[in-house]
Order: C-alpha cells, then structure tokens, then sequence
C-alpha cells in the first residue's frame, strides 16, 4: 500500500532500536528510515505500519532554487522547534499578555501555505529536526510533549509533520519512561482526532490578505510573521497570481520579493485599479509600481499611500527590515476586515479557513504555551448564528455568539494545544 504522507502519520526513526512496540500507542501508520534497516523494517510491517526508505523523500530548504529534487515525496526541511517563549511571566506563572511584553511563538504553520503556493502537487510536509538549524542548542532538553505540538502545528494548518522525536525522548520510550511514555500516548490519541477532524483543517485560509511569495529567505519571513499576527493571510506564488478581485482580495502585499516582471506589474497594478490596497516596498529603487493616474494622498515617514482607479497603492520608502512590524501595520490596513482577531491570548496563532462541507467558516487556534487560563474572546469576520468548539480528548461545546456589527465574537474556554470552532 502506498504511503500517504499528507494524512497519515509518519514516524523518522534515526536509531538502530527497534521501535514497532511503539508504532500502535503512538498513533503511527508509517516509519520512514534514513538508514535502511531490514530487520526493524519488517518489525514495523509485522505491526501494521508501512515502511519507506531512505531515498523515498528527498528535501527542499526555505532558500531553495533551480530544480526541485526529483521523487514522489518532497519534505521542507526548514522550520523551527515549536513553542513559546516569555518575554515576562505574572504571578500566576502565566505568560504576560501585554502590549509591550509578549510571548515569541515559534512556529511554522506559515511553511504549510509557503509549500502549498511554491509547490503545487506535493503534499505539505514539514521536515526539520530538533536541532541547532531548528533553534535547539546541544544539550538543551526538550519537554516530551512539544513532538505533539509540532503535529499539531502542521496538521492545524493544513498540512503534516514527519515526526522526529530526538534522541532523548526515543531512548526515554524504548526503556518505557512512564512521562515519555505517557506523552506519547497522548501523541497518539491526539494523531487520531486530527485524522478524524481533517476536513475541518484542510480548508484554506480567508483571503483577506493575500501575499505573495517565492523561493528565498525574505519573501518566506514577511508571510511567517503574518501568520504569527494571525493575520491569516492567504500565500500565493509569484508565478501564480490569480486575477483582480477585490471583494475577495481587497490587500494584496508583493513586499520582500524580487522586482516583478512586466506582465507580473501590470497584474498586480491591476489589482489596485479593481479596487485592492496593493503594498510594496524599496520606494523609487523599486519604480515599477508607477502607473498613469497615480496620485499621493497621504505621506509618513516611512511609507507614502497613493490612489490609482478604484484602490490604492501602499509605498514603504525603503526595504522591508522589519516583518513584525510590517505584520502589524498590514493588520490595520485591514482594519475591521481582519479575518479573526484574538484578546489575552498572547501564546495562541489563529486562522480563520473558508467554508467546507461542515461548516460556513473554521477558525483553528495553536496554543504554544501552557495551558490557556480562562476565556479567550476571539472575533472573525461575517455574521453568525452558531458557534460549536472541538478539541482532542474533549467533548464538543455549543458557544454563545455575539454579533458585532459586521463581526461575530465568541467566548472560547480554556484548551491545551488546539481548538477548533465551527461557525455556521
């Protein structure tokens, strides 16, 4: 049976132990070997799992260029290890919320939507290890439990995570450590709600914001930090840049990418003419956005707005040095056409996706820290009349919703790694 490397889950095995007496408490369907072994292959087999070779899945980084690598299974190798990190802490030992003192999340759902627009065909699969090139220095521990958030991280944006659990916490398994044990379990239970609500993740993202991307460093950390705003943006490739609509698509950001063609420019000019607030960057080094009719309306420091047609042209003087900052300020072009907007949740990424078959709209919350404490009061864009929340291990929850104006809040009680309301 062929491996299906977007909705099973699959297991990096770097060790000559045998690990098949850890595949079924563990949810795992596959085990990939980048070191063939026949022995602990067949074992696997013998317990219901597929198995893959070395060779079978081949890597591309952020940065890649030229031919992609040939194969039928193409993993991102980059990405960070997941979680969050307090800039300050309250008394409770909670994470500080404030306005000047918020957690760093690390995260990569954003590679999800990067893989999706570069790589058209291939499946999302994330790929990066818990080591330096993933921000963990050598000897540092790792809690058992952030392997579950790194699935949860891809599969709550739509794609997968080749489980790759370090060295530690597969020793801890194999001599049967109650705690490694126990969060493996988890793992497991958790791979397999994921599994059964994978229509509810598979959706995309609300294209309020649409940015473009291509391969390379720069264009990839504006589109990571506004998934880290949860602006919930929409990634699309340079190459592929649909048409104008702006009722759909009314801010399109082409910042961080490398001057575009002539008929790239005049697609994206375009979009501005139909009515979109088009945002680029590098100023008059980068003149390609001026068009007949342009006209300045208001004038910054570090960014000129202008008119053309029915939209506007958004300038930033110089490069884009700084995606957080950039993040937000695109967040309050959007105004109140946010997608999903978040309250004391500093620990927490959110993306509103579109319509599916069992819902109007899914809204997806990645909590990376500890445990939420209370409600967090989350806002996403239309009208609803009913709002019910899933997450694993628990039973489902009928939310109140509150109409504001043209938005609808709800009141989302505490969770520990994911949330899932369905609006309707």
């Amino acid at each position: 049976m062929r491996v299906d490397l977007l909705n099973q889950i699959v297991l990096r095995w770097d060790s000559d132990s045998d690990c098949s007496g850890l595949l079924a408490n563990g949810g795992i369907d596959a085990v990939w070997f980048p070191s063939h072994d026949d022995r602990i292959a067949a074992a696997c087999r013998a317990a219901g799992a597929e198995t893959l070779d070395a060779g079978a899945i081949r890597f591309a980084g952020r940065d890649e260029t030229g031919p992609l690598p040939p194969g039928d299974f193409l993993a991102v190798k980059a990405g960070v290890w997941p979680g969050a990190r307090a800039s300050a802490r309250n008394a409770d030992g909670s994470f500080s919320g404030g306005a000047s003192q918020r957690a760093w999340i690390d995260a990569n759902g954003y590679l999800v939507a990067w893989t999706k627009a570069l790589f058209p065909g291939r499946a999302p699969v994330l790929a990066y290890l818990p080591d330096s090139d993933a921000g963990i220095a050598k000897g540092q521990v790792i809690t058992y439990d952030s392997l579950e958030l790194a699935l949860i991280d891809a599969w709550a944006a739509g794609g997968n995570y080749l489980l790759a659990p370090d060295a530690a916490y597969r020793d801890a398994l194999l001599r049967g450590d109650p705690a490694a044990t126990a969060a493996w379990s988890q793992l497991g239970r958790t791979a397999g709600w994921l599994k059964e609500h994978r229509d509810l993740l598979r959706q995309p993202p609300l294209s309020t914001i649409t940015v473009l991307v291509e391969r390379g460093d720069t264009a990839a950390e504006i589109a990571a930090l506004m998934f880290r705003q949860s602006g919930s943006p929409e990634l699309v490739s340079t190459e592929r840049v649909p048409l104008p609509d702006a009722s759909r698509r009314p801010i399109v950001v082409a910042a961080g990418i490398n001057p575009p063609s002539p008929d790239l420019g005049r697609l994206l000019l375009a979009h501005a003419n139909a009515g979109a607030s088009l945002v680029v960057d590098g100023g008059d080094a980068s003149s390609w956005w001026k068009a007949a009719g342009l006209r300045a309306a208001r004038q910054f420091e570090d960014r000129v707005f202008y008119t053309l047609g029915a939209g506007r042209i958004l300038v930033y003087r110089e490069s884009i040095i700084d995606p957080g900052d950039f993040a937000l300020d695109i967040l309050d072009l959007a105004a109140g056409r946010q997608p999903v907007r978040l309250w004391d949740a500093s620990t927490v990424i959110a993306v509103a996706s579109q319509a599916g078959a069992r819902a109007n709209l899914v809204l997806r919350l990645v909590n990376y820290g500890s445990p939420t404490r209370g409600d967090i009061m989350a806002q996403v864009r239309g009208i609803y009349n009913s709002a019910t929340l899933l997450r694993p291990g628990q039973p489902s929850v009928t939310l109140r919703t509150c109409r504001r104006g043209e938005n609808t809040d709800v009141l989302v009680p505490g969770f520990r790694r994911l949330a899932v309301v369905v609006f309707s």
